[in-house]
């Protein structure tokens, strides 16, 4: 029952969310994988791409790709570890992070307009249960780490 509820509630979310994300931004063209790797840098910081490949699951040559692509569009930076100039380190603008910012805001918009059609009462109660399912994730992500990291 409540996979098939969260099922129904995203399905929902993810329709107004995508449809929002292509009136707004009419050159939205970002692969999932490139926006798998913006989430992961903004939530991450700074990686070496040998890293970002492992949590991606990619190749070496597919994620120096999809990283060339997300330079050239200033969503991360590239530069030498100063301690091993053969190690390369990516990590997110101000630019890819004010995307995450603006994505999260229209997510968080299009799951307030369902809330709409909730009573006080129960609009109440959904914030609650969010509350705890984000101090769960928090707790998830304390006792198994980063992605990637084979906990879980």
């Amino acid at each position: 029952m409540i996979a098939w509820s969260l099922s129904q509630f995203r399905r929902t979310i993810l329709r107004d969310f995508v449809l929002d994300i292509m009136q707004t931004f009419e050159d939205f063209d970002y692969s999932l994988p490139q926006m798998a790797t913006l989430l992961l840098l903004d939530d991450e910081g700074e990686l070496t791409i040998k890293r970002v490949t492992e949590l991606l699951g990619r190749s070496i040559s597919a994620t120096s790709r999809l990283l060339d692509q997300l330079v050239v569009r200033g969503m991360i930076s590239r530069r030498e570890d100063e301690r091993d100039r053969r190690t390369k380190r990516v990590a997110i603008t101000e630019q890819g992070r004010a995307l995450i910012m603006t994505l999260e805001q229209r997510r968080a918009d299009a799951q307030i307009a369902v809330m709409e059609y909730l009573s006080a009462e129960e609009q109440a109660e959904v914030t609650r249960a969010m509350v705890m399912l984000a101090e769960a994730g928090k707790r998830r992500k304390t006792q198994y780490g980063p992605p990637g990291t084979g906990a879980q």
